[in-house]
């Protein structure tokens, strides 16, 4: 990112072309009005452009705030293309891209979640990129891990990494001083204890979230406990391993239990919080601590209508030991329909938007760490001085853990699975019913399980 070249795996870019792109971005959050940018950039309608060929982007809302300016860059430099972009809430995202699968829908560029990639390839809806021009750059310049993700268990790559990140615990550190403490607790006895001690000084009454509501790739702090308990999901074959004797997923779940019912430090209305309301919560200063991805901190210390601006921390998370073996992490793409009509206009403003480019610059990926909080599948844009600044800003100048959650970080397990999507629905389900104490925590995993061994067998 330097004029001087800096190279991680084939990454490179020159801190020209980042200034070239985020200068877009800080112009334009600079606009008065409060808005991140004027209607004609912001506005995905003024993606479509008079003539040309019509590609149909499909995305979930929250989409970054770079994403529609960048590809406003990439349409002024590839005249002959227009871009129709429609977006739906992430809760609905996998519904509606299945019916139009289904329906014949004329689709080109499509965000990929992670938990429905195996499933749209095995499906054939979406198209193997593997012999696409330039791949093997892309593929080296990103982490190993975020390659693997992108691959579908038939072994070929059906999407390129966009969003990738990591876990943590967040808490607001004003709530934990007033109550004595100065960081969470490395283990859920000691949270248990902080959690009440800030209820019972009236602080908040109910300071936790934990975001266990049924909904399509939730359940993040149920994921991060089990693995920074040293549990597993699944094993590596794909079967169950939260019941077996061994696992930390029983008493993971009673402490939860507790924590809903009889300590009452998570409100029940936390039932039906995704991890996204329970970010604006924090965001709000309403919830004091929960589990969040690592770009949330730029909401929480660096967005102006932050009501916790300068307050909000990032520890790793809670186990039931003293331990830092392991955080939860997720890694999104984007692909191609497999029915698209123009494959190599596709793939154009694929590689524009979650690659270098026909430039090499990797321009929108740029803009997009920076207005992201800096999480993104490829480690070079890292190297920033602009992206460290941004780091430490938003870690507020204690950057030990957040950097630890990246390296420990892992996905989650069995989503490469075609039957995951429907295994997830109905152990959410059951760990829900375990939760309002209409079922037992030990028939909550075994129906869980044996439904998973179920769906595994065919």
């Amino acid at each position: 990112m330097f004029e001087t070249t800096r190279r991680t795996g084939s990454v490179r870019m020159t801190r020209r072309a980042f200034m070239a792109g985020t200068a877009t971005l800080a112009t334009a959050l600079a606009l008065p009005g409060g808005r991140l940018f004027a209607q004609d950039l912001a506005d995905p309608a003024s993606l479509r452009r008079a003539g040309g060929t019509v590609l149909n982007f499909r995305a979930w809302e929250r989409y970054p705030a770079s994403d529609i300016p960048g590809l406003n860059q990439f349409l002024d430099a590839n005249p002959d293309l227009s871009i129709e972009w429609s977006s739906a809430p992430f809760a609905r995202y996998r519904d509606r891209l299945i019916a139009e699968f289904i329906g014949g829908t004329p689709l080109d560029v499509v965000q990929v979640p992670e938990t429905e990639l195996a499933s749209w390839a095995e499906s054939e809806w979406l198209m193997p990129l593997d012999d696409m021009e330039g791949i093997d750059a892309i593929l080296a310049a990103a982490s190993p891990g975020n390659v693997e993700a992108s691959r579908a268990p038939d072994g070929k790559l059906y999407a390129l990494p966009i969003f990738a990140d990591a876990f943590g615990f967040a808490y607001n550190t004003e709530a934990f001083n007033a109550a004595g403490f100065e960081k969470p607790g490395a283990t859920l006895d000691e949270l248990r204890t902080q959690m009440e001690a800030i209820k019972a000084a009236g602080i908040e009454p109910y300071p936790l979230s934990l975001g266990m509501k049924k909904q399509a790739g939730q359940f993040w702090s149920l994921w991060s406990t089990l693995y920074a308990s040293g549990g597993d999901m699944f094993d590596a074959e794909g079967q169950p391993a939260f019941d077996k004797p061994e696992s930390p997923m029983k008493a993971i779940l009673e402490w939860y239990v507790a924590a809903y019912n009889d300590w009452k430090i998570v409100s029940l209305e936390d039932l039906q919080r995704d991890w996204g309301v329970a970010r604006t919560g924090i965001r709000t200063g309403q919830i004091k601590s929960g589990y969040m991805a690592q770009y949330a901190l730029t909401e929480f210390n660096v967005k102006p209508d932050s009501a916790v601006t300068g307050k909000v921390k990032m520890a790793l998370v809670p186990g039931l030991n003293a331990n830092d073996v392991g955080a939860v992490g997720y890694c999104h793409g984007a692909g191609i329909a497999a029915g698209t009509r123009n494959p190599d206009a596709s793939w154009r403003a694929l590689n524009a938007y979650a690659g270098p480019g026909a430039d090499g610059q990797w321009t929108l990926t740029q803009m997009r760490a920076l207005d992201q909080g800096g999480r993104c599948p490829f480690p070079g844009v890292y190297e920033a001085p602009e992206l460290q600044a941004l780091i430490q800003s938003i870690t507020l100048g204690d950057a030990a853990d957040f950097a630890k959650l990246s390296q420990i970080s892992k996905p989650k397990q069995g989503i490469k699975a075609p039957w995951y999507p429907e295994w997830e629905q109905a152990f959410m389900t059951h760990i829900q019913d375990a939760l309002l104490k209409s079922t037992t925590i030990d028939a909550a995993i075994t129906a869980s399980a044996d439904f998973a061994r179920e769906l595994a067998a065919g």
